[in-house]
Order: structure tokens, then C-alpha cells, then sequence
């Protein structure tokens, strides 16, 4: 008996503090693609793992990378070694005020708030976008700006981001975790069921071909976004992506005459997303290039926002495009336009934009 309570016992012990020498954060890693690379460091499940870590007391680890609670961040710092302060700058709170205004501060807690902020905000951390040459560098760690629909180019290899599976041409999802996936997942099927074809894809994202950037003002518009998420933009870079903002669902071919002619290309294609405010043309990593192209050649001489709207308006009638943007009252109050914005309100009185719902503002 007493062999079995000493047993017992050391079955109760503590957790140990020592976890080995714990793979280090990268520059830029997100929390999801660290905390997947620790896992299969160690050999261990993602589930398991989370558990470990007192994740799954915030629901998911996608619901973690948004923020991290206190007592979770002790738990991950006293395991791994890596500093709290560190493993928040790893979350999506890094860009709060910012990039994405109005995120949740419990979002673990408060689901109301959650759920509104999810439907206004153009953040969609499901869907990927990733430079193959990065993940074949740093063994497919994806960096936390990715999950934004700001980056749009690699300053380090000079290429644009891939969007989509080059096998099967199928968006790219992470899992319920927000763990990017190695391969594509997309399912392939044979829909007249001729061939009894009905598998996943595979393709390793790692070996996708990205597009060279032939035109280096995109590549200095990106670190200048760059620098506006990093929280040390200019009074110029703000003003670029508030302009920015509001071209992603309005650009058009009028307002990009010169430039890369990938972007160009893409804003004149005819198999561009739909233009509907439905987060397709956000997470476009080349339409917000064009956006972002546009911006800052209207941005090269001072204007008013009046006359910025003005010339908006003009060229959209060029391209007969006279049919006004209506854009849900939650974007215009939570989304990129975030008010107070003289740009989308001048818009606004022009009606090329058009909340819907604007009444209960």
C-alpha cells in the first residue's frame, strides 16, 4: 500500500520547469507558426502541446494569436524561456490601433464584441498568402504580417506574395489553430465523377512560383506599409494607407496608367474578384498593390481630400463604373476606412461610396 501512495504521489509532482533548449522566435513570427514549429521540434502533437501551455483555456490557438491572456503568457514563458513581452509581440495585437483598430481586448471572453469586430474588420487570418523562397529559408515559419492583407510584396527576394495554389488554383486556408499548412489542402475532385477523382491536392507551398517585381516604387510603397504597421510610419505613410484604404474596393484601370504590369494586369483582368464587400478583393495581395500604387500617385503632389474625392469619382466614370460602392455601416465604423478619414466622407457626399445602414450612426 504504501509502495502505491508513494507512486501516487509522484504522479502529483509539478510539472518541471526544464523544457530543453526550445527553438527561438524568429524575426516577425507569428504565435501559431512558432508554437507549430516548438511541437514538431519536440516531437509532440499541436494539441498536445496547447494543452501544455494552457491554450486551450482561450478556446484556440488562432483565438491566442489574437491576444494572449496574462496567466497564459506566464505559462508559455516559464516553459520555453521566451520572454512575455516577446511572445505578445507575436500576436495580432501588435498591430491594435493600427492595422486593426477596435481589436477585442478579452477577445477569449467577450464574444459580442468578437463577433462584431470580425464582421466590420478586413482582417482574414484564414487565408494565406506567402513567399515560397521565405519558407524555403526559414523551414516554413510564416511571419505575423502575412496575416494581414497589407503585405502584398517580399522586399527581400523582390517578388509578389502567392495567394493561391499554383497546382490547382485554390485558395490557400490555415486550420481552425491558424497554423498555416505545409501542403495544400484543397480537395480535388472529378465533379461528373468520371474517374472516381476525390483526393487532396499536396502541393507543397514552399515550391510555388512567385512573380518577380519588376517595378521598385512597389517595393519601397511595401516598406513604407512596412514601417506604418511597425508603429514608426511618417505623417506621409499614414496618409498612404488611409488613401489606400478606400481604393481597395474602388481602384480602377484609369487610376493605374503607368507601373508593374503584373498589377496592371490584374486590376484589367476579367477574372479580378468580384467587386463585392465580401472580403475578396481585401485578401487579393495584388489588387491591394494596385490600391496601394494608385494611392501614392495621388499622393506625389498636396491636395485636399475634396479634390483626392474628386478625382476618384472622374476616374471611375472613365472606366464606366457608375454604380456606388455600398459598403456596410460595421466596415465603415471598424474596417480600414475607420472614421475620422475626410477622404471616405468626402466619398460619401459624392455617393461613389454609400454605407449601408448609415442611419444608425
Amino acid at each position: 500500500m504504501g509502495a502505491v501512495r508513494g507512486a501516487t504521489k509522484r504522479r502529483r509532482q509539478p510539472e518541471s520547469d526544464e523544457s530543453g533548449a526550445v527553438l527561438a522566435p524568429l524575426e516577425g513570427d507569428s504565435l501559431a507558426g512558432w508554437i507549430n514549429a516548438v511541437a514538431e521540434q519536440q516531437g509532440k502533437e499541436l494539441k498536445t502541446l496547447l494543452r501544455e501551455f494552457h491554450v486551450r483555456k482561450l478556446g484556440t490557438l488562432s483565438m491566442a494569436e489574437i491576444r494572449l491572456s496574462e496567466p497564459v503568457a506566464r505559462r508559455i514563458a516559464k516553459l520555453t524561456g521566451v520572454d512575455e513581452s516577446t511572445l505578445h509581440a507575436m500576436t495580432l495585437a501588435r498591430y491594435a490601433g493600427n492595422a486593426l483598430p477596435h481589436l477585442p481586448l478579452t477577445p477569449w471572453v467577450d464574444g459580442a464584441a468578437l463577433s462584431q469586430w470580425s464582421k466590420g474588420a478586413w482582417f482574414h487570418g484564414a487565408l494565406a498568402r506567402w513567399c515560397p523562397q521565405c519558407l524555403r529559408a526559414n523551414d516554413r515559419r510564416w511571419p505575423l504580417r502575412w496575416k494581414l492583407p497589407w503585405s502584398f510584396a517580399c522586399v527581400e527576394h523582390g517578388k509578389f506574395l502567392v495567394s493561391a495554389c499554383q497546382a490547382c488554383q485554390a485558395n490557400v486556408y490555415s486550420d481552425l489553430d491558424g497554423v498555416p499548412p505545409a501542403r495544400c489542402g484543397s480537395r480535388v475532385e472529378d465533379r461528373l465523377y468520371r474517374y472516381g477523382i476525390d483526393e487532396r491536392c499536396g502541393f507543397p507551398l514552399p515550391m510555388c512560383r512567385a512573380v518577380p517585381v519588376t517595378d521598385e516604387a512597389v517595393l519601397t510603397l511595401q516598406r513604407r506599409v512596412n514601417d506604418w504597421l511597425e508603429g514608426t510610419p511618417a505623417q506621409d505613410d499614414r496618409q498612404l494607407v488611409s488613401l489606400a484604404a478606400v481604393l481597395i474596393p474602388l481602384v480602377s484601370p484609369s487610376m493605374l496608367r503607368r507601373g508593374d504590369p503584373v498589377v496592371l494586369y490584374a486590376l484589367r483582368s476579367t477574372h479580378a474578384p468580384a467587386a463585392r464587400w465580401d472580403g475578396a478583393l481585401w485578401t487579393d495581395p495584388l489588387r491591394v498593390a494596385a490600391a496601394v500604387c494608385a494611392a501614392g500617385h495621388m499622393l506625389r503632389r498636396p491636395r485636399s481630400a475634396a479634390g483626392i474625392a474628386g478625382e476618384i469619382a472622374d476616374l471611375r466614370i472613365i472606366d464606366q463604373r457608375h454604380v456606388p460602392w455600398r459598403m456596410d455601416v460595421l466596415q465603415w465604423a471598424y474596417g480600414p476606412a475607420l472614421r475620422p478619414n475626410p477622404i471616405i466622407d468626402e466619398l460619401v457626399r459624392l455617393q461613389v461610396v454609400i454605407p449601408r445602414g448609415s442611419e444608425c450612426l
